[in-house]
């Protein structure tokens, strides 16, 4: 598949920037899991012609930003859910609209929450297994869920809608 050097080029800068939203808790004090990583799995699902490049692009960056930045260690859930995240963006990537985009980040924060929350996957958890160790859970992480989907919808709108006006501006970026 023929990868057009533009649009790449333009698309790994907004991932990359993207990514770099993970260091501002280090920098400022903020709320913490409103960052762009959210949206910009999605975006790249929607928007890399290549899905191999789709799936490979954000999940480097999260590699990379987790080495540089957090120093918490791979978990394989939160990868785990972002590669589901990415696959939201796949449902979109040919009818890209403001509803489909803000389907998508509700969605994609929904299954993130739900695949990275659940306790019964994690060898050592502070909570029982069983029903009620699983409801404290996705209760406690309530907070998190709330940032994560309010920073994908304005991430998502962020990198949505500048891709879309630099597109108008320049036609080059537009897909193949």
């Amino acid at each position: 598949m023929k990868i057009d050097s533009t649009r790449f080029i333009v698309l790994t800068l907004i991932v990359i920037l993207a990514a770099l939203s993970r260091a501002l808790p280090l920098v400022i004090d903020h709320t913490w899991n409103f960052t762009a990583v959210g949206a910009l799995a999605i975006f790249a699902g929607a928007q890399f012609s290549d899905k191999r490049l789709a799936f490979i692009m954000p999940l480097a960056a999260m590699a990379l930003s987790d080495l540089l930045f957090l120093n918490n260690g791979f978990s394989l859930l939160v990868y785990t859910g972002f590669i589901a995240m990415v696959a939201c963006g796949f449902l979109i990537r040919n009818k890209v609209n403001t509803m489909n985009v803000i389907l998508a980040s509700f969605i994609s924060a929904s299954v993130f929450f739900l695949i990275t929350n659940f306790s019964f996957f994690y060898p050592v958890t502070m909570y029982p297994r069983n029903i009620e160790g699983v409801l404290a859970s996705y209760t406690a992480a309530l907070p998190f869920f709330r940032n994560m989907l309010i920073a994908n919808l304005v991430y998502s709108a962020v990198m949505f809608g500048s891709f879309y006006l630099l597109g108008k501006r320049f036609p080059v970026l537009a897909k193949v």
